[in-house]
């Protein structure tokens, strides 16, 4: 009876092991399912951020335009301007779109209300070298590429609301921008947010998904981003623009 209990006890064991590495596999599988959808077009877009289910975005003309990504054909409409310079990222936090310029344009940050109607722009600060932005509830995140050789690619962190710098030199005025302790993916390029994860597109078209606020939590490729320049979240999706000017939505079994 001890022999057969111990030999039932050892093949439900071996058979939880079993399911548990299945599991773990369908898991890694899951991970990695997910294929990139052409939606619309954006031609000329630079920029782009979303929020209650508009996609907004800066073309290379400084134009400021939103769409509904939903709607077929997805058709962009014209509010108003940039906040002048070349904006290079976009990014959406407590109800406000935030957008940065070049160097060559004085890297500044600029924030209006994220509505569909024409709104000022307001001036926040220095933003140099930033390439993508992310937000966060009271934050933005940004990917900072200065370019230089030898140089990788840093994420830096910004209070929306606090003290700016005094006496700040170089230009370094507004709130300052802070490093955090997690790189990110090498070549990174673009960076959204889509429930509380954040999304990572390379310049070795791959995406990437994890976490800069928590150094613990590792990126993990899953899945392509070829010829991808931006990204964008807007609720549970993640979107894109490619270089050659087409809106996809990336579609997986799970975005988390």
């Amino acid at each position: 009876m001890k022999k057969l209990n111990l030999l039932h006890h050892t093949l439900t064991l071996l058979a939880a092991a079993t399911v548990a590495a299945l599991s773990g596999q369908a898991l890694a599988e899951d991970k990695a399912t997910g294929a990139w959808k052409q939606i619309g077009e954006a031609p000329g877009v630079v920029a782009m951020a979303g929020t209650d289910g508009k996609l907004f975005a800066i073309t290379g003309s400084k134009k400021l335009q939103v769409c509904d990504p939903t709607a077929t054909p997805v058709v962009w409409k014209e509010i108003g301007d940039g906040p002048g310079g070349n904006v290079v990222a976009m990014g959406v936090s407590d109800g406000k779109i935030f957008a940065s310029t070049d160097a060559r344009s004085a890297g500044r940050l600029a924030v209006r209300e994220a509505v569909a109607t024409s709104a000022a722009w307001q001036d926040q600060g220095h933003a140099w070298c930033l390439v993508g932005m992310a937000g966060a509830p009271g934050k933005m995140y940004g990917l900072v590429d200065t370019k230089e050789v030898g140089s990788e690619v840093a994420v830096m962190v910004r209070d929306n609301a606090g003290k700016a710098n005094e006496n700040a030199g170089r230009g370094l005025d507004g709130i300052p921008w802070n490093g955090v302790d997690r790189r990110p993916p090498v070549g990174a390029l673009a960076m959204a947010e889509v429930g509380g994860k954040y999304f990572v597109a390379t310049k070795e078209d791959a995406l990437y998904a994890g976490n800069p606020t928590k150094p613990d939590v590792k990126w993990e490729q899953i899945g392509d981003a070829a010829g991808v320049t931006v990204l964008a979240g807007n609720g549970s999706n993640l979107f894109a623009v490619t270089k050659s000017g087409k809106l996809l939505v990336w579609e997986a079994k799970a975005v988390r």
